[in-house]
């Protein structure tokens, strides 16, 4: 089986990519630390009008070791209050096609 790729896609308002970009480092370098983890790519929208305006994708070994990384730090983290003001939209998938020229 290859890798899972969890795919995480946020709103965040213009003029407030810093407090966005600060939370979510903080919940990133937990992560990035955690069994399984592989890589991960921050992605911003060149238009600010887009409403998911970043998009973050990373690589996990399983969805067993993506779940178990959600320990009690991470779950302490997310509870921050600043995250009520980014709406996102999480999921986990699995590569179905990948080409590559």
């Amino acid at each position: 089986m290859s890798e899972i790729v969890f795919i995480h896609c946020f709103e965040v308002p213009a003029g407030r990519e810093e407090a966005f970009l600060k939370l979510w480092g903080q919940i990133d370098g937990h992560m990035v630390k955690q069994p399984g983890f592989r890589w991960r790519r921050l992605h911003r929208s060149l238009d600010d009008d887009t409403r998911l305006r970043f998009v973050n994708v990373a690589g996990w070994g399983t969805a067993a070791q993506f779940g178990a990384a959600h320990d009690e730090e991470f779950r302490r983290m997310q509870a921050n209050p600043g995250w009520q003001e980014f709406p996102a939209e999480p999921g986990l998938y699995m590569v179905e096609r990948e080409d590559h020229l």
